[in-house]
Order: C-alpha cells, then structure tokens, then sequence
C-alpha cells in the first residue's frame, strides 16, 4: 500500500493493522535518531531500551501527525523520537559514565568549546579560572579536561542532565525547560549556577 494511501487510511479509521505498517515503514528514523544523538555515551540502558523508546515515540508522532499542515512526517517524527529518549532518561536521572576507565569516552563527547549561553558568545573551557591562576604544569589540554571532569563529577544528577542537554544535545534553554517542566527563566539560572559552582570547584582542585 502507497504511504499517502496508508496515511489516509489510518487517518479515517485508526486501523492498528495499518497504524503497524507505517511503524515499520519508518523504524529506520529510530535507529537515525539513537545514532546520531549522543544517547549511548551514556550506559543507563541498553540498545533494546533506547529503540524501544525511540518506537513509542514513532507511534505518539504518527497518532499526533497532520497531513495537511504541509509539514514532512520524517521532520515531525524525529522531533517526537529525540524527545521521548530524552523524556526517558530524564525520568531515570541520567549519568554520564564517570569511572576512571570511561574517560576518554567521556571527553570525547565533550566540547570545550560549545557555547556557555546563548546570549554570550562564551565557551565551556571559559569556566576555568583565569590562565594566570592556574599552575604551568595544568596548562596542557588533557589536563585542562582532567580539571573539568573531576568538577563535573561533583554535580548533582540534574545539573548533569542540565549540562548533558545544552552541551552534548545541543538543546536551547527553551527545550531544556520543557522536559523540565520550568521555566525558560529558571534555566538559564540554574545553568548560571552550575557554571558558577564549576568554577569555584576547579579553583579549589587547583589551590
């Protein structure tokens, strides 16, 4: 059955029998959402969870899609599959793997350099403490990772998941709140805080 066929049919009808086809024909932006997210940096669940998830989300987008509002359902369904994983694990409280073996994996998949604010054009390694304060042996990139990372560890789950959405999702103050369920305004102060509190913990490592 031809997709706009399958669309109007289920549109009319909510057959199930149909609804499943047009699962099946787009599981494929399932597996394009988890592989190309940040998802698996961290090891809260296994890949089975992540898909299964990433289907619910499918099936939410198909029964909330319109056709007629002219946008494409790939675009609206991968808003909706994005959104469910990270639902899901913020209801768990995300945990970026921080054991000493997991490092790398870690600092691979952050950005030194992402922005710190929206409005700012600053970026994350700016929480450091002035070059001048630091000492010359902690000048070098790796160890300039190692001072944020042992900061990072010190954060609360929410702070994490905070700084996992903005940093490594690339998600606005705006979404964040969202699956929050704060304001736009509490965000920003919140993300505030963190990197203060950044901040005072890496001048405290390097005293």
């Amino acid at each position: 059955m031809e997709s706009n066929v399958l669309w109007t049919s289920f549109k009319q009808i909510a057959d199930p029998d149909v609804k499943k086809q047009i699962i099946m024909n787009y599981t494929n932006l399932v597996h394009y959402v988890i592989h190309n997210s940040k998802f698996m940096t961290f090891n809260i669940m296994n890949d089975k969870d992540y898909f299964q998830f990433g289907i619910e989300g499918l099936s939410e987008a198909i029964d909330r899609f319109d056709p007629s509002v002219g946008t494409k359902f790939e675009t609206y369904a991968i808003q909706r599959i994005r959104g469910k994983i990270i639902d899901e694990l913020r209801k768990i409280q995300i945990k970026p793997r921080v054991s000493n073996s997991d490092n790398n994996i870690f600092y691979s998949n952050v950005s030194l350099f992402a922005p710190v604010s929206e409005d700012e054009s600053c970026q994350l390694y700016e929480i450091l403490p002035d070059n001048k304060e630091l000492p010359d042996e902690l000048l070098n990139r790796n160890e300039i990772k190692d001072l944020l990372f042992k900061a990072i560890e010190n954060l609360d789950e929410k702070e994490k998941l905070i700084l996992t959405l903005y940093y490594y999702e690339n998600l606005n103050y705006k979404e964040i709140a969202k699956i929050l369920d704060v304001t736009v305004s509490r965000i920003s102060q919140l993300h505030g805080k963190i990197i203060n509190k950044l901040r005072e913990d890496i001048k405290v490592i390097t005293d």
